[in-house]
């Protein structure tokens, strides 16, 4: 549990950071691009967050 607990406050340290950066920098095409890039792989891990949910849910029903 530590562990997740320890990916949590990094995974939201290193949001926090690259959206600082992000709005810091918020006027060019390179912006835009970095924030699509930002929000797909959020989205990826997002994903992958729930499936593993899902994975911990199911198992724990047996």
């Amino acid at each position: 549990m530590k562990t997740n607990n320890f990916n949590l406050w990094l995974r939201l340290t290193v949001g926090s950071a690259i959206g600082a950066i992000i709005y810091h920098f918020s006027s060019g095409r390179k912006t835009e691009k970095l924030r699509k890039m930002v929000r797909m792989r959020n989205q990826i891990k997002e994903s992958e967050n729930k499936g593993e949910i899902y994975t911990l849910s199911a198992n724990a029903r047996r």
